[in-house]
């Protein structure tokens, strides 16, 4: 509002979001199985992500407006607007806390705790893992968006608008399937895993794409494909942690999301010593060479029981 504002300012701003999301999503995330019955946990955490979703899709379009019309300070405004309205919707929540998870140790021994119980269950570890290879080399294409649209599509903003849209719809539909068939579904933790494979083949198809027609379809696909395999990780997580390691497991999970940027970095590096496509070609193989190696496991295709 100022016009104060400086590139290190907002590194700085940066860095407080990052550092507040950290306590703020595993303290969601721990949260939900006390408001919804553990039956109900996968079509919940679906259609919980359904505002998210629908956010990546309109939201920009919107802000993208209200910038143009009066400044990027309205955009930040509605930002805080929208915290402050969540903060009050939280207060409303009463939650009756039946387990302690402290027991009375001090916080490095709680965190030693849930390092351990990750590290020597390879259940958890490998849900984890999924997430991480999607954060870091599964969505790091959306750093490189822009190329694509501008250097090999020749489309401008309008392409990256078409692409970004495309991703957004297919993650929206991905939801909406999960919420519906997440009880009635058959070997869950097969389909998680070979969803999990398609998004990084769809990937390897798009950073190949000669035009905006190939690449519209694949990018759905993917965002289909991704928003599928990791409701039903979040799901096998919340139904199977111990309650009193719940906020601590969802705390690394967690972790992985906030590790998106440090993905982008890493495709942007591959991007600037070869090019967009080969970085992109290279997310794509990571995350499907991942959940291949992952698939030979029974205990994760019979639908991750710990």
């Amino acid at each position: 509002m100022l016009g104060l504002v400086r590139v290190p300012h907002l590194l700085v701003l940066a860095a407080l979001s990052s550092t507040f999301r950290a306590f703020d999503e595993p303290s969601r995330m721990a949260l939900v199985p006390q408001l919804i019955d553990r039956a109900r946990l996968p079509n919940a955490i679906a259609l919980g992500s359904i505002p998210w979703q629908a956010g990546r899709m309109i939201g920009p379009s919107i802000t993208g407006v209200l910038i143009a019309a009066f400044g990027g300070t309205v955009g930040f405004g509605l930002a805080a607007v929208a915290s402050c309205t969540a903060l009050a919707l939280y207060s409303r929540l009463r939650i009756r806390e039946d387990t302690k998870a402290s027991d009375g140790q001090r916080v490095l021994a709680q965190l030693v705790e849930g390092l351990s119980f990750v590290g020597h269950n390879f259940v958890f570890a490998s849900l984890i893992s999924l997430a991480l290879f999607n954060a870091l080399f599964g969505l790091s294409y959306i750093t490189l968006l822009p190329v694509y649209a501008d250097s090999y599509f020749g489309m401008g903003s309008a392409g990256y608008g078409l692409l970004s849209a495309a991703h957004g719809a297919g993650s929206m539909f991905g939801t909406l399937i999960i919420a519906t068939l997440a009880q009635r579904m058959l070997r869950p933790g097969t389909v998680m895993l070979a969803a999990a494979a398609c998004m990084g083949l769809a990937l390897m198809m798009f950073s190949r794409s000669p035009g905006i027609g190939l690449a519209m379809p694949m990018l759905a696909l993917v965002g289909f494909c991704s928003t599928f395999y990791l409701t039903h990780v979040t799901t096998i997580i919340q139904q199977q942690v111990p309650d009193q390691l719940r906020g601590r497991v969802l705390s690394l999970y967690s972790l992985c999301w906030n590790l998106l940027p440090l993905g982008g970095l890493l495709a942007g590096a591959l991007a600037a010593a070869v090019d967009a496509r080969f970085a992109v070609l290279i997310g794509g193989a990571m995350v499907a060479a991942n959940a291949l190696v992952l698939l030979t496991s029974r205990r994760l295709r019979a639908g991750g029981s710990a």
